[in-house]
């Protein structure tokens, strides 16, 4: 008797979930379980950003500097958090962070693509950059036209690693575990050809003793879109960052970032030609 009054409530259980669709009633995918929820609950956010890539971010101390940190911070803070806490992270340590929950969410020079947004999901793009190569200033190679046969030194987890085995297939891609690494690789002699985006190379540049011995070798060959990734199916989350992206891009705060680091007399004094296209509110 008692066997039989226990299964028929589970099958009275069973029968109201499935009327519910599988979900608890009341509760929307986008309740107080969502990401975006507990983290506006806390005032608090784990963001995963690079340490050792100037000048997108970079470690001085206790303290993170450079144009991802000043876009996070415009961008979180108008979100309302109250603490940020900054994780480094290497390039091949983005996506497994993000998806293990050691991070809420990474800023860190990561190009959008179709193949990682099967591992995670995107917001709208806050910069863009492209892939160049650094060289010594006594190398032949002028571009990637020129890397049949010749060692590339790369940034391990970044897209350099594709892209160079489209554009330059019988150049031998060597991964460094990250651009601190990559950077002594160059200087020690051990590679004599390395490649990254370009604005992260003339960091990389700027950081060897002896800058003068290295030099750009022509010009971007790819396209590299910098967005915010956050964990797959967190869209209140990510509409949220769109929303602020639009906003620090509308009042002037985006184009105060881009000064401090690449504008005129700033210390990685660059053309820069991004811009975002604001959707209506």
């Amino acid at each position: 008797m008692f066997r039989s009054l226990v299964v028929l409530a589970l099958v009275v259980v069973c029968s109201f979930l499935a009327a519910c669709g599988g979900e608890r009633p009341g509760v929307s995918a986008s309740a107080p379980g969502s990401l975006y929820e507990r983290l506006q609950a806390s005032k608090s956010v784990r963001v995963g950003v690079s340490a050792d890539s100037p000048p997108f971010g970079v470690r001085r101390g206790k303290n993170y500097q450079g144009f991802d940190i000043d876009i996070a911070e415009s961008v979180l803070r108008g979100l309302g958090m109250e603490t940020i806490i900054y994780v480094p992270v290497t390039s091949e340590q983005r996506i497994p962070f993000l998806r293990d929950g050691q991070v809420d969410l990474v800023i860190a020079s990561m190009t959008q693509t179709r193949g990682r947004e099967a591992q995670v999901d995107f917001t709208i793009p806050y910069f863009q950059d492209g892939e160049s190569l650094l060289v010594r200033a006594d190398s032949p190679v002028k571009s990637y036209l020129d890397l049949k046969g010749v060692r590339v030194g790369v940034v391990a987890g970044t897209t350099a690693v594709l892209y160079l085995k489209q554009v330059a297939p019988e150049a031998l891609v060597v991964p460094y575990p990250d651009a601190l690494a990559l950077r002594k690789a160059l200087e020690s002699g051990a590679e004599s050809v390395i490649s990254n985006d370009l604005l992260l190379l003339i960091g990389i540049r700027k950081q060897c003793q002896e800058p003068a011995q290295y030099r750009v070798a022509g010009q971007r060959f790819t396209t590299e879109p910098y967005a915010i990734a956050v964990p797959h199916n967190e869209s209140a989350l990510r509409n949220a960052l769109n929303h602020q992206l639009l906003a620090i891009w509308e009042d002037g705060t985006w184009q105060k970032c881009a000064d401090t680091w690449f504008g005129p007399g700033a210390p990685y004094e660059h053309r820069v030609t991004f811009g975002m296209v604001p959707y209506p509110k």
